[in-house]
């Protein structure tokens, strides 16, 4: 019954999302950054980086006092938020709408609804989705992660949680260069 309400809802938030634009952001700059140990470069038109060492770099940029980084949602480029307090993947009800109008998203993805609590200590609703990947860079990507939809708002943070990170052993946040190293 609850996925039937699910299924029956969702249609009438696409209506409503119709209406929305989605905005582009803007694509990478080249950077150049060398130490002793590294080379990185980052390259225009994808999210591919080359990283002479045992792992990977992905570059972030702090916004409103969180890091924000690119990543690929099933193919889509997304803006999140590198949230490693979040046990999970959250995406806005914005961003899923658009996932599923560009077939990226489907009834079949849906697992079910669920209770969530939010920092605040509230409890809102909430679907459960499989998100088939999640690309961080060219050779980064975790499979079949489970995604919390939040349903009762179209403007929630898109956070990048360790359901996402778990996969992928270490890793440590560079601030002085903007980049998260991931050791393979």
């Amino acid at each position: 019954m609850k996925r039937f309400l699910i299924l029956l809802i969702l249609p009438l938030f696409l209506v409503l999302a119709q209406s929305c634009t989605k905005s582009v952001p803007p694509p990478l700059v080249e950077i150049a950054y060398e130490d002793d140990e590294t080379t990185v470069e980052y390259e225009d038109d994808e999210t591919t980086v080359e990283y002479e060492g045992s792992g990977y770099e992905i570059p972030f940029e702090v916004r409103g006092g969180v890091r924000i980084v690119k990543v690929k949602v099933n193919g889509v480029e997304m803006e999140m938020i590198f949230d490693t307090g979040a046990s999970g993947v959250s995406l806005s009800l914005t961003e899923a709408l658009f996932l599923e109008k560009q077939g990226k998203l489907t009834e079949n993805d849906i697992i079910g609804s669920v209770p969530m609590q939010t920092a605040d200590g509230s409890i809102i609703d909430g679907m459960v989705v499989n998100l088939k990947e999640i690309e961080f860079a060219e050779g980064l990507v975790a499979n079949d992660v489970e995604a919390i939809i939040v349903t009762n708002s179209l403007e929630a943070p898109l956070l990048l949680g360790n359901s996402a990170l778990k996969d992928f052993g270490s890793f440590t946040v560079d601030d002085e260069n903007g980049v998260i190293r991931f050791q393979e």
